[in-house]
């Protein structure tokens, strides 16, 4: 009953103790005589190399009323989904939402809540809105760093859905995402720039007007 408390006061006085004022070794790593540089003891004593989360925090929910940890909690939405629930409706009814839609936030927010209905119209029309939404340049900056993350998301979802634009969606796509001057937005330029070249004879007059424009 002694050892462990025998066990931290000799990590104490090494300089070894856990960071959190426990130690985890278990008595069977010391076996045989100890040095008087007390290397099996720095070795054995030695802290991990991250700190340890309590027991509760890192069982995985299984039904039995255990915690989730906090990385679980972290990693629980994917990469490339939306963070709200996103609600599946028809594509038709999201181009709706997305020309009613007047505010930067209300149209990044039709994004948030239906991101996985989207198609390749729902894309191009949401960047055409967006560059047309009216924002000074204090609050495009403002809004880029507060929505940072579905915005590239949104990016993403644009790169994977380019092959299936037509004509006048690269044009939309091009032109939104030039006024819209998020800055990472020139790597899907240049896939659009690409789909375009194959399909010149395909645009309108405005259309190659939007594209020479966003570029």
């Amino acid at each position: 009953a002694m050892w462990p408390a025998l066990l931290h006061s000799m990590a104490l006085r090494l300089g070894y103790a856990h960071p959190l004022g426990t130690t985890s070794i278990h008595p069977r790593l010391f076996v045989g005589p100890c040095p008087a540089h007390h290397s099996v003891f720095a070795r054995a004593l030695r802290p991990p190399s991250h700190p340890v989360l309590p027991r509760s925090s890192q069982m995985r929910p299984d039904g039995f009323g255990a915690r989730r940890s906090a990385r679980a909690t972290m990693c629980a939405q994917p990469a490339d989904t939306p963070e709200r629930k996103v609600d599946k409706i028809s594509p038709r009814l999201i181009t709706s939402r997305l020309t009613k839609a007047e505010s930067l936030s209300a149209i990044l927010d039709v994004y948030k809540r239906h991101g996985s209905s989207f198609n390749e119209i729902n894309v191009a029309t949401a960047w055409s809105r967006l560059g047309k939404a009216r924002a000074t340049g204090r609050e495009r900056l403002d809004f880029f760093r507060t929505e940072e993350h579905t915005l590239l998301q949104l990016l993403q979802h644009t790169d994977r859905t380019i092959y299936r634009l037509d004509a006048r969606g690269i044009a939309n796509a091009c032109y939104g995402l030039a006024k819209f001057g998020f800055a990472p937005a020139s790597t899907t330029l240049r896939l659009l720039s690409a789909a375009a070249m194959p399909r010149i004879a395909e645009f309108e007059p405005q259309g190659l007007a939007n594209i020479a424009w966003a570029f």
